[in-house]
């Protein structure tokens, strides 16, 4: 690494390209070293902004108070649309066409998408009278979105210091804007792109399965084998469709490389592979559960289920202590209550559980219990001295009531619900007895810090209920995708088409090669005229642009390792399916690929079974 900086597509590119120099110094027996300045564009522009802010370059008032993208952006085109729909917003999905401006208007900025008015279509004529009012919204709050702030920051450019070399690293795709402004870095310094990977492998193979799953089993039996032969290998695994075959992933490879993991107390367990693609944070267990919470105090009614799951959680309360007690309560509620419940019904029926659960000297016996014997051992603990341990839901009952007197009625802004949110969670005693691990903190750092996020939105919210702030906070947590830390590199890489690695590897396997799949299939944003879309070349707008990607992404596969296997599914339930169109110089090979086996059939082996006839 020569240049003096190396600007990134993504984060996990730069932090790979970061972890890749630091283990060759460290092979070369070095113990200290410069690091290389490694940064994603925005990080490195932002700094840029900041030096030129703190010399005196830029003036304050020539920098934009907030720069919305994500939920804020899309707040405001809501709030443009559903003033344009006044009356009407019950017929149209506000929040799908709020997505679909805001790609358009990126698409008008960055593609340089313009049409002439004989293109402009009704809905056209909508969407450009959406975007005038969403930028006087814009220009009254004081914001600008990423495309129209990165057109500034290439003009600040001229008066800020730029090192001698800049390098660019996965830049698959560069749109007019961009390349704008890499062409002005040039007229200034030296621009590089910087080559990830190696020559073409020599032998790259491809073969059918009869169906997705099968795909990854054969993928998940190649991994073990290769580290069995090997086990310092580097593998990849590559996903087009990633987000959809994650779950059944995971799964196998923990029950392949991880079986132990099984067991709760090996849950954190360092893996020995790593998912490049991170799980909403609305998803993970901890912060799902101080969603449920939430919606227990601002939901008028909740459902059956929804209180079932929080009776069987741990995450609040003492749901270890009082485990049993609440698996009684819960079987209960589900023989004597309606499908869905209020929040004062649910504590009036805790109350009366409470009243009439059986002593010690009862045993377990009631609704929902067993009677044992007293010479048989019992499957809870004994109770701690001087408390009856797994007898009742006291504890439940007190949190309960607690956060009842937590609910706020009146409308309040967003940072105030952030305080009143914190209060209801704080009296439900939340996130449990237990101390959290490693990756349960991280993501409540991520809650705590989203909840500042959304503290911040007051000005673009107003004054809201109760309802109305939770439903735009999870929103939020829904959006922002948790992926925790881990201290090691692991050797396993599973990663989307669009993910490049800072260093080659020693063999990778690409799956999902469907023609339905790969090329994308062409999407033009229904508010632009598709001709002018297709001119642009923008993403997304005919099946040539997606070709000419799927191309270059299919090259910079062929040269990220020596031994590649290409994997496609033959059928989709009772649909054929064909493989994908890039694979047609890719020889179909005859080598058997064995499929994995889920941790419950390998201890179902029929081998190591005995029959009683």
């Amino acid at each position: 690494m020569t240049a003096s900086l190396i600007l990134c597509s993504t984060a996990r590119l730069a932090h790979s390209l970061r972890a890749s120099h630091a283990k060759a110094q460290q092979q070369a027996g070095l113990t200290q070293w410069q690091p290389p300045k490694v940064l994603t564009l925005s990080q490195w522009l932002t700094s840029i902004i900041e030096q030129a802010l703190l010399g005196g370059i830029i003036a304050p008032d020539e920098i934009p108070r907030r720069v919305v993208s994500g939920m804020t952006e899309r707040l405001l085109w809501e709030e443009v649309i559903s003033q344009s729909t006044t009356g009407q917003n019950a017929l149209f999905d506000v929040g799908g066409m709020a997505e679909s401006a805001m790609e358009a208007n990126a698409l008008m900025q960055a593609w340089g998408v313009h049409f002439p008015e004989s293109l402009q279509t009704d809905e056209t004529r909508q969407f450009l009278r959406w975007r005038a009012a969403f930028r006087e919204l814009c220009k009254k709050h004081d914001a600008l979105e990423e495309p129209r702030l990165l057109a500034l920051q290439i003009g600040w450019l001229a008066h800020a210091k730029l090192p001698q070399t800049i390098a660019l690293a996965g830049f698959d795709r560069i749109n007019p804007l961009e390349q704008k402004l890499f062409d002005v870095l040039a007229q200034r310094c030296e621009v590089e792109h910087l080559q990830l990977g190696q020559e073409p492998a020599a032998n790259p193979m491809q073969q059918g399965f009869d169906e997705a799953e099968a795909e990854c089993r054969a993928a998940i039996y190649w991994v073990q084998q290769k580290l069995q032969h090997n086990p310092q290998a580097r593998l990849a695994i590559v996903v087009p469709e990633l987000a959809t075959l994650r779950s059944i992933l995971q799964s196998l490879l923990d029950d392949v490389l991880h079986p132990a993991a099984i067991h709760p107390a090996h849950a954190e367990t360092p893996r020995l592979y790593d998912f490049s693609l991170g799980q909403p944070l609305a998803e993970i267990p901890v912060i799902a559960t101080a969603l449920a919470l939430l919606r227990l105090a601002f939901s008028y009614r909740i459902s059956q289920q929804e209180t079932g799951a929080l009776l069987r959680d741990s995450y609040w309360s003492l749901g270890i202590t009082e485990a049993d007690a609440r698996a009684r309560l819960d079987a209960q509620m589900r023989r004597k209550l309606p499908a869905t419940i209020t929040l004062d019904q649910f504590i009036r029926f805790a109350r009366k559980a409470q009243l009439t659960a059986p002593s010690p000297s009862q045993g377990e016996g009631g609704d929902g219990g067993e009677n044992f014997p007293a010479s048989y051992p019992h499957p809870s603990p004994p109770p701690e001295k001087g408390r009856e341990s797994g007898r009742g839901v006291a504890k439940l009952i007190a949190h309960l009531e607690a956060l009842q007197h937590k609910i706020v009625t009146v409308r309040q802004l967003a940072s105030g619900w952030v305080q009143v949110f914190a209060g209801v969670l704080e009296a439900a005693h939340w996130p449990g007895e237990r101390s959290l691990s490693s990756h349960e903190f991280q993501a409540r750092q991520a809650w705590r810090e989203t909840l500042q996020a959304f503290a911040e939105l007051d000005s673009l919210l107003g004054k809201m209920t109760g309802s109305d702030a939770l439903r735009q906070l999870s929103r939020l947590l829904r959006d922002r995708i948790f992926q925790p830390e881990s201290a090691h590199t692991p050797q396993v890489q599973v990663m989307g088409m669009l993910e490049a690695t800072a260093e080659p590897l020693d063999a990778l396997w690409v799956m999902g090669m469907n023609d339905h799949i790969w090329p994308p299939p062409a999407r033009p944003n229904p508010l632009l005229p598709a001709e002018s879309q297709r001119k642009a070349k923008s993403p997304n707008s005919c099946s040539q642009v997606q070709t000419e990607f799927a191309l270059t992404i299919h090259q910079r596969l062929l040269c990220s390792a020596p031994e590649i296997v290409f994997s496609w599914a033959r059928k989709a339930g009772e649909r054929e399916l064909r493989p994908s169109p890039v694979l047609k110089n890719i020889t179909t090979t005859q080598q058997a690929f064995p499929l994995a086996q889920t941790l419950a059939e390998q201890l179902a082996n029929p081998a190591d079974m005995q029959w009683l006839l």
